[in-house]
């Protein structure tokens, strides 16, 4: 909880304005798809960029997956902030904490 509200002060000091997902599953009785913050970009075709905020070494991606198969037509990029090195997989960019300000 700390590490997302770190981040979330970074991506407010860089004008960005923040907004969270969640879908509850009503078979599941539960969230099936939580995104930490999405950002907005563009002027005239907005797109949507979902990004997850892992402080862990071992992580899931499973909701950033679920979600950008479910918008792909919306999303412009996703991201992941964690505490390892710069990568990219699946067309995910996992960014570490430091570059945060560059979203």
């Amino acid at each position: 909880m700390l590490f997302e509200n770190a981040i979330a002060q970074i991506l407010t000091a860089s004008g960005h304005k923040l907004f969270f997902y969640t879908h509850y599953n009503e078979e599941k009785h539960r969230n099936d798809i939580e995104i930490d913050f999405l950002i907005g970009g563009g002027k005239i075709k907005p797109k949507l960029y979902p990004i997850e905020v892992k402080s862990g070494k071992r992580y899931t991606t499973g909701s950033l997956r679920r979600f950008t198969d479910k918008y792909s037509a919306r999303i412009g990029g996703a991201y992941i902030v964690h505490s390892k090195n710069l990568t990219v997989t699946d067309g995910v960019v996992c960014l570490p904490a430091y570059m945060a300000h560059l979203l």
